[in-house]
Parts: C-alpha cells; sequence; structure tokens
C-alpha cells in the first residue's frame, strides 16, 4: 500500500518554488540568475524534490530540459498552490487595510505601442495605490495568455478579443485598426491600386496568427496559409521577406511604412478593427490586488 504524502512543510514549498522556476525557464541553467542559486544546488533541491513526492519531474541532460508526465502534473498543482498562498496573503493583507503580495499578468507584444494604450498610466495608478504589491508584466503570445490565466499562472490579461474560456470575462479598452501588408520585395509591391484586386490579393501566399481571432477577412484568401507567427514581431518578419502578405495593427506598420520596407494594400476596402480587452474571471473571483488593477486599467483608459 502506498503511503499518503505527509503534510508540506517550508522545504517542500522552497523546492516546489524553485522547480516552478525551472519550468518558466526552461532548465536549471536558465533559472540560475532569477533563483539566484548555482546550477548544483539547483540540481540538489530537485532531486530532493522528487524524493520527496517519490515521483521523477523531468529528464536533464545533453538532449536538453523535458517534463515528465508526472512533471506537468505536479508543476500545474504547485501554480495551483502558490496562487491559493498568495490569494490567502493579499486577503489577509485586505482585511488589515493594506494590499500586498505579488500580481502576474500578462499582455500581448505590440500592446504598448498603440497610442490609445494607457497601460503605464494604469500602472502608475496601481503602484500610488498599493505601493507593496510586486508587479510581475509578462510579454505572451495570445494563447500563451488563454493558457495562463487558465491554469492561474497570472491572474489578468491584456489581449485582443478572441475566444476564450467561457468563464473568461473580456471588458473592452480600446480599438485597433488592422491592414494588410506586404514587404518591399514583394510582387504586389509596386502595383498600382487599380492593379490589386481582390482576386488578385486573394491568390497570394500569406502568413496566419497561430491564435484565433474574429475578422472579417478570415476567407480573404482562396489558398491554406504558407507560414504561421504567434506575435506581431514573427508577423512583421514574415511581411519583410517578400513572401508572405499578412495582417498588422496599423500604428505597429508604420515605421516599415514611412521607411518604404512595408506597403498596406487596397486599405481602402481591406482592413478591420479588432478590440483590446482586459481578460480576467468574474470580477466576484477576483482577489483584491487584482481586483484593484483592473480598475486602475478601467480607469486610465
Amino acid at each position: 500500500m502506498v503511503s499518503p504524502v505527509s503534510p508540506l512543510s517550508d522545504v517542500d514549498l522552497r523546492q516546489l518554488k524553485i522547480f516552478r522556476a525551472v519550468v518558466d525557464h526552461n532548465g536549471f541553467t536558465n533559472a540560475e540568475d532569477s533563483l539566484g542559486l548555482s546550477r548544483s544546488t539547483i540540481s540538489a533541491q530537485m532531486a530532493a524534490l522528487e524524493t520527496r513526492l517519490g515521483l521523477k519531474l523531468c529528464h536533464r541532460g545533453r538532449s536538453g530540459f523535458s517534463l515528465t508526465e508526472h512533471g506537468h502534473k505536479i508543476y500545474a498543482e504547485a501554480i495551483k498552490c502558490f496562487a491559493a498562498l498568495e490569494n490567502f496573503r493579499n486577503e489577509v493583507g485586505a482585511m488589515r487595510g493594506r494590499l500586498v503580495g505579488e500580481l502576474r499578468i500578462g499582455a500581448v507584444d505590440a500592446f504598448v505601442e498603440n497610442p490609445n494604450c494607457h497601460l503605464s498610466d494604469a500602472i502608475a495608478l496601481f503602484n500610488e495605490r498599493v505601493p507593496e504589491v510586486h508587479l510581475t508584466v509578462m510579454v505572451m503570445s495570445a494563447n500563451q495568455i488563454a493558457t495562463a490565466l487558465a491554469n492561474r499562472q497570472i491572474e489578468v490579461g491584456l489581449v485582443a478579443n478572441q475566444p476564450m474560456n467561457a468563464a473568461v470575462q473580456l471588458e473592452q479598452l480600446f480599438y485597433e485598426e488592422q491592414n494588410l501588408y506586404c514587404g518591399e520585395r514583394h510582387e504586389l509591391f509596386l502595383k498600382p491600386a487599380s492593379e490589386l484586386t481582390l482576386d488578385r490579393i486573394s491568390v497570394a501566399a500569406h502568413a496566419r496568427r497561430g491564435y484565433t481571432i474574429a475578422t472579417a477577412y478570415n476567407s480573404l484568401f482562396a489558398n491554406a496559409p504558407s507560414a504561421t507567427a504567434y506575435s506581431m514581431e514573427g508577423l512583421a518578419h514574415l511581411i519583410l521577406s517578400g513572401r508572405y502578405l499578412s495582417f498588422l495593427p496599423k500604428h505597429y506598420a508604420q515605421r516599415w511604412v514611412d521607411e518604404g520596407q512595408m506597403r498596406a494594400l487596397r486599405a481602402d476596402i481591406v482592413n478591420f478593427r479588432i478590440g483590446l480587452c482586459i481578460a480576467h474571471f468574474p470580477v466576484s473571483t477576483l482577489s483584491h490586488v487584482a481586483h484593484a488593477f483592473r480598475d486602475c486599467v478601467l480607469e486610465t483608459h
């Protein structure tokens, strides 16, 4: 008969924190700076944790770092455990009239560059109101934000309006205009607008986003996408190669348009607007800290 796992101790929690950092940084070496520990110490602590749990959590060696099936499950449970502990700390602090602890948020790339984005103002207001809270901001792809919210790795996401977990609430902040672009080496770059018909554009090779967003031009292209990117920067590289068309936020692409490296194709008829939102689980379930941040974001937008 397998004996039950005894109650967690402070040592167990420290080792689980090391495990979480190793996974977050994809390996022992990458986690050294974050933890302030040597690789040998991290390795020893990980071995001790595996012995304590009676489970092999990861593979490490020349082939690189990877989690076992048990490792994936323990990581997910560790995230829930630390979220619960952080929420407990936040709630006790709120009862005592002080908000403390950590708030982890995720934001899509190129978000800050939108002139309608006032996230920096929201952060300033949040820090003014709750200066003792440690704010961690992670730039993530849209699908990573959806996963991180579901796994409680973050409490708040800043993301384009897209399908998410049914329990996640999206609150509109502002709109972003998107145009279709080609690079200066693309055959359509110098074509006059009169030749850029929808039929001509539809047969060109294009790059898609690796996450779902609702647009009026999902069926614009006649062929399947020839490339995929999970960030605006990735799409920009593909467009600049001159081999693919793709949509980008107008404000983000403007630098390359000004330098003659990109061109918007038929922006008069091929464009769409998408909402940028703050994403979170129902307000009634948010920690006091996350609730305070949400309020700051909504106030500044």
